[in-house]
């Protein structure tokens, strides 16, 4: 693994709940949720299988399609690595909009 996924933690993380198209790269897209989002990436959570090879395109609503790679997978569960960083306002606007259930950061 490169040094970017290990030092993705140095970012602030948020527990958000986002429904979120996901794109496959040269594939139809589906539907995911975006779960513990930070500036350097995500988890999201989807029943579909995603490869690990392709480049992945999230869009969160309002927003431009985000393009990210497969970091790691655990059954439904994918640890995705933006390939540009979002912004610290976006990540804030992001998290403000659409907070978990469990609602902190």
């Amino acid at each position: 693994m490169s040094d970017d996924i290990f030092n993705s933690r140095r970012y602030d993380r948020g527990d958000v709940r986002i429904l979120a198209d996901v794109r496959e790269k040269g594939f139809g897209h589906h539907k995911a949720v975006v779960e513990d989002l930070s500036c350097s990436g995500c988890r999201l959570n989807t029943p579909m299988y995603l490869n690990p090879d392709r480049t992945l395109y999230i869009t969160i609503p309002g927003f431009s399609a985000l393009e990210a790679r497969i970091a790691w997978r655990r059954n439904d569960e994918y640890g995705c690595h933006f390939v540009n960083p979002l912004h610290e306002a976006i990540f804030d606007h992001i998290v403000a909009k659409h907070p978990s259930l469990a609602g902190n950061r």
